[in-house]
């Protein structure tokens, strides 16, 4: 049962942190992931938690993101420490817990993968990165798909997500993080394990 103290501070220390339009889409999220924790049978409450402070790094500038993850102990490779905006996930994880006390290790890894996905992801974190795709003011292309297919499983609407992502970038001759083209290859390599389906 989540501490009901906890989510009242992890929603202020998020509003503290972020701008008004930020910390709205960050409200959204939450209920988006609560909503989906509630269909899928997770704790809402954690799935709660990890969205309040999802984005709470987001608006950290650049040189405070990478001073922070170097005094943290993150590791960087050279796509991070020129965009430093994809440390806002691992950075946010850390300050969780060491700011605030938060010791849920499954809360902490839906924070630290929510950007780019990773493989090995747990129920949790696709609930939060599912959610962060889909929350209502989303209005990409394809998005009303996705909310249907997340009611039914979270994996293949983190499949279809992560893809959709991925293929968005090379469109633009963006480079994508090596963690994302490794949580597609996981995603797709058990794809459909516990529906028993195949494909998306």
């Amino acid at each position: 049962m989540m501490n009901h103290s906890l989510l009242e501070t992890a929603e202020n220390y998020a509003r503290e942190r972020l701008s008004d339009k930020r910390h709205a889409h960050t409200l959204r999220v939450a209920d988006t992931a609560e909503r989906l924790a509630g269909i899928h049978n997770l704790d809402p409450g954690r799935a709660r938690l990890a969205a309040l402070l999802h984005d709470s790094a987001r608006e950290t500038g650049k040189e405070e993101m990478l001073r922070i993850a170097g005094e943290t102990g993150i590791q960087t490779n050279d796509l991070e420490r020129e965009r430093p905006m994809l440390l806002h996930g691992p950075v946010a994880a850390k300050l969780a817990r060491e700011e605030l006390g938060v010791e849920d290790d499954e809360v902490l890894d839906a924070v630290r993968a929510h950007t780019t996905g990773e493989p090995g992801m747990g129920p949790l974190a696709l609930a939060l990165y599912v959610a962060d795709k889909i929350e209502p003011d989303r209005d990409q292309p394809g998005v009303e798909i996705l909310r249907k297919l997340a009611l039914k499983d979270l994996r293949k609407a983190a499949t279809v997500a992560l893809d959709r992502s991925i293929s968005h970038n090379e469109e633009r001759g963006r480079p994508t993080h090596p963690k994302s083209y490794e949580a597609l290859e996981w995603l797709e390599g058990r794809g459909g394990e516990r529906s028993g389906e195949r494909g998306v």
